[in-house]
């Protein structure tokens, strides 16, 4: 027997998914915890990993910044280089050129030597220097490997070129006069990506005076930055994670000095490494402690199961007669109590039916017996009558053929055992409706209807006939009107259902629930008792002693006329009648 068959018993199916669906969800709890929290301790290594490279940003930045102003410093302190930078600030490249020759000395250091070493300073982070005087703005453009050129530019150009990174500022002045101002635009996106983008693991969005751009190398698939386009400086963490959850980690830094958002995503799966391999371990640690806790559960269901399947197995035998022991064994549990008074029950039972059986049997024969012969006299002799009658006035062989067929059904009903096919019953029924259709010629017509699947089953024999013979006691009338009896069979699923019905008659409703009463297993028996007449109520008891409680009679108002009765019965619930001798 395979382990699993104990999933087949109610008992322990709903105790086994219980079990699991208690374990599961325990599981679930356990590992879903254990992941949520690797999840918040890998977001804060990256927020804390985010907040180091945006202070080196900043570092580097006011790096930078300090560079700028000890270059003004020093601009400041040296006459020639202050002259030089008052040449060159407001005049063309042309003029400047002029002023330089007019000098007659061009060995000594220029302004414009000083701003390269500046930006060299600087990390070529300095990619432009606007010079603004009066309408007129200079500019002189750095590239990241220090190469410059030098042009004049308009004031819309101006503003979209310190828009490109931080501007850094200041006024000029000549002896306290006001000449204009000077402003160092600083590439911010070079620090922030060397600060954040690492081996392609981090991908950042930055925003600097309203615009925005992706740097680092793009990471696998969409990351969710087009969510900050659409909602600017407003983004928060949750509204980033919404729907990339489990594979980004994200951290916003602002920063109020340089004016520039840094939005960082990361793969979640780099800073989870060491809590995921502490998730793996616990994850089949709790799956190998389930594991062998089940087998121990399936062990002693199966034990358990097998054991209670041969107590219901042996219930089953009882209820069919058949008593068998249970083995109990080495067992000392309930399941054991249980087997051990059902054998001595089983004993008991077997006690009883030896001392009661032959007198029930004996008692069902009898009364078989009886309720046989009472079939026969009251339809036959009243229709030998009516055939005697009608051959005085008609004088007709036919009537001659229609009393041999008489006694062939007198024969049927006689000679034959009590318990005959559905087949033989069906015929001796048509036998006596053929007798009928003479009796009332020209006003009788019937029509049977029954499944060949049905004729081979086994019933007590005459209950269809004295069936028939009620339609023609109660509700015909010799007038004109064509009266139609049918009776049909038919299995609907475990039960066997006939069905007989007139086109004629009419029963009330109190009449009805009155007859309906008699048909009951207990009402039953007492007519059985009082056989006084060969009643509806004396066929139901035929069919209670047979086919025992399995079996139930209806009687209804047929529409749109005439009565109709209806015998349903399982079929294989059949008590054990012996045949007896012929009548």
């Amino acid at each position: 027997m395979k382990a699993s068959n104990f999933l087949k018993l109610k008992i322990y199916r709903r105790t086994f998914l219980a079990y699991l669906s208690i374990v599961i969800v325990f599981f679930f709890f356990i590992i879903s915890n254990r992941y949520t929290n690797a999840r918040i301790v890998g977001q804060q290594l990256f927020a804390e990993h985010m907040d180091r490279a945006f202070s080196r940003v900043e570092d580097e930045l006011d790096s930078v910044i300090v560079t700028i102003d000890n270059f003004l410093i020093r601009l400041n302190g040296s006459p020639v280089l202050k002259r030089d930078f008052f040449d060159f600030f407001g005049a063309t490249p042309a003029e400047y050129m002029a002023a330089r020759l007019r000098s007659g000395d061009t060995t000594y250091d220029s302004y414009l030597s000083t701003c390269d070493n500046l930006v060299t300073d600087c990390k070529y982070l300095v990619r432009y220097i606007l010079y603004y005087c009066d309408e007129n703005i200079m500019c002189m453009e750095y590239s990241q490997e220090g190469y410059s050129r030098c042009k004049a530019i308009g004031p819309e150009e101006g503003e979209l070129l310190c828009s490109a990174g931080y501007a850094y500022t200041r006024d000029i002045y000549q002896d306290s006069a006001y000449k204009g101002k000077i402003s160092f635009v600083i590439d911010v996106a070079v620090p922030i990506e060397e600060a954040f983008c690492q081996k392609g693991q981090i991908a950042v969005w930055m925003e600097i005076q309203g615009e925005g751009k992706v740097l680092g190398e793009a990471l696998d698939g969409d990351v969710g930055f087009e969510e900050v386009t659409e909602s600017g400086r407003n983004v928060g963490l949750a509204s980033l994670t919404a729907s990339k959850i489990g594979k980004y980690f994200y951290a916003v830094n602002a920063s109020e000095k340089y004016s520039y958002l840094v939005v960082a995503a990361g793969k979640a799966s780099v800073y989870m490494q060491a809590q995921i391999k502490e998730l793996w371990v616990l994850f089949f640690g709790m799956l190998l402690g389930f594991i062998l806790i089940t087998m121990i559960c399936i062990r002693q269901f199966s034990s358990d199961s097998r054991f209670l399947q041969d107590i219901l197995h042996s219930v089953e035998c009882a209820m069919d007669g058949s008593f068998c022991c249970i083995e109990v064994g080495k067992r000392s549990d309930e399941y054991a109590v249980i087997a051990s008074q059902l054998n001595g029950f089983y004993e008991y039972l077997e006690t009883l039916i030896q001392q009661k059986y032959e007198l029930t049997i004996s008692q069902q024969r009898t009364q078989m017996q009886m309720l046989s012969s009472q079939l026969t006299p009251h339809f036959l002799y009243n229709t030998l009558e009516r055939i005697r009658l009608r051959a005085l006035r008609v004088q007709n062989m036919e009537f001659a053929h229609a009393t041999a067929n008489l006694g062939l059904l007198y024969r049927n009903i006689v000679k034959t055992e009590p318990v005959i096919t559905m087949e033989k019953e069906i015929g001796i029924t048509i036998q006596y409706l053929d007798l009928m259709s003479f009796l009332y010629d020209g006003q009788f017509l019937y029509h049977c209807d029954v499944k060949e699947e049905l004729l081979s089953i086994l019933t007590p024999k005459i209950w269809m006939q004295p069936i028939m013979e009620n339609f023609f006691k109660h509700n015909f009338k010799e007038d004109a009107s064509i009266k139609v009896i049918v009776f049909t069979g038919e299995k609907r699923g475990e039960e066997i259902c006939f069905t007989f019905f007139d086109n004629i008659g009419y029963i009330q409703e109190k009449q009805l629930d009155y007859l309906n009463g008699r048909f009951t297993p207990e009402e039953g028996k007492k007519g059985g008792e009082n056989m006084g007449g060969i009643g509806l109520q004396n066929v139901y008891y035929r069919l209670l002693l047979y086919y025992g409680d399995r079996v139930r009679m209806t009687i209804r108002n047929n529409t749109p006329s005439g009565v109709c009765i209806e015998v349903v019965f399982k079929e294989g619930g059949v008590v054990d009648v012996p045949a007896a001798g012929s009548g």
